[in-house]
């Protein structure tokens, strides 16, 4: 009886209509949860200073900060997220598109081809792109290959990102998800923006310590 149960729930949960209604319903989870809490944004002059000059950008952040960072561009500037075509990947999708945030299918790994070219043409059009560089399946808070060699084809500079609440709850899923919760105090961290280099590794090594920093600023904010 429980295996017709699960095999019944899988059923409705891979309907369009039924993963739509539960997109809607984390939409406005997390905008109780904006709405509820005060922000404070740290460092957002460097990536208004990028978009005057109409310089190619790309933020970064962990796969574990997905949730709240629908909320954390406040710009006319057109956002595009490279999301993957996993199943997580498709429901991320469908709530992202109802923030306003464009996607491209695809990721820097598995249909890499056709989703750098859609992201060469937006960054020519002034557009920003925003990637998960442990997404979609990790290793938790590790920088693969994809996000380093698309800022060096694109040369586009990376800006880490990171967000923090006071009233958050870590959860135990591989990438340790921030599930902010409402009515306390967050932050979004930009960190200083790091510019591709010809060496791989280094880059690799530049950005992960910048991606670090930027977590460990924005949880420490509340400490002082």
């Amino acid at each position: 009886m429980q295996k017709n149960f699960k095999s019944l729930l899988n059923k409705i949960l891979r309907k369009e209509k039924t993963q739509a209604f539960i997109a809607y319903l984390a939409y406005l989870y997390i905008q109780f949860v904006y709405k509820t809490c005060s922000w404070r944004f740290k460092n957002n002059g460097i990536i208004d200073s990028y978009i005057s000059k109409n310089k190619p950008l790309i933020i970064a952040f962990w796969h574990g900060h997905l949730l709240m960072m629908t909320c954390a561009w406040q710009r006319p500037t057109p956002f595009n997220m490279l999301i993957s075509n996993h199943r997580d990947g498709k429901f991320i999708s469908k709530i992202s598109k109802i923030f306003g945030i464009s996607v491209i299918n695809g990721s820097t790994e598995r249909q890499g081809y056709a989703a750098a070219r859609q992201i060469i043409a937006k960054l020519k059009q002034g557009q920003v792109i925003g990637i998960t560089p442990d997404g979609p399946r990790g290793p938790r808070e590790q920088i693969s290959d994809g996000v380093l060699q698309l800022a060096r084809l694109t040369n586009a500079d990376i800006i880490p990102v990171a967000y923090s609440c006071t009233n958050m709850r870590i959860l135990g899923t591989w990438d340790h998800f921030r599930l902010a919760l409402p009515f306390g105090k967050g932050i979004f961290v930009m960190g200083k923006p790091i510019t591709p280099v010809q060496d791989l590794e280094q880059l690799r090594i530049t950005l992960q310590k910048a991606m670090e920093t930027v977590v460990i600023e924005a949880d420490q904010s509340f400490n002082k």
